[in-house]
C-alpha cells in the first residue's frame, strides 16, 4: 500500500496528516477483521445493512485524509 511506503515521510513533513490517516486505517482494519470467517471474510450477502453502512462510513471517513497524501509528500 503506497501509505506505508510514504509513511515516513508524511509523519516528517505532516505528523498530523500520518496520524490521522493512521487512524483511519486502524479503524476500517479493525471494522474488517470482525467480519473474518476462516481464512477470508463475510461475503457482501452475509452482511447487515448496518454492517455495510458501517464500513462505507469507515472508508469514505479514510478517502478524505487519504486524498491529502500527495501533496503532503511532493
Amino acid at each position: 500500500m503506497a501509505f506505508k511506503g510514504l509513511r515516513p515521510l508524511l509523519r516528517e513533513r505532516d505528523p498530523a496528516l500520518e496520524s490521522q490517516i493512521a487512524e483511519k486505517f486502524a479503524a476500517v482494519q479493525a471494522l474488517l477483521d470482525a467480519q473474518r470467517e476462516g481464512d477470508g471474510f463475510k461475503t457482501y450477502d452475509k452482511l447487515s445493512q448496518a454492517e455495510v453502512k458501517e464500513l462505507s462510513d469507515a472508508v469514505n471517513a479514510l478517502s478524505e485524509p487519504l486524498s491529502k497524501l500527495a501533496a503532503a509528500v511532493v
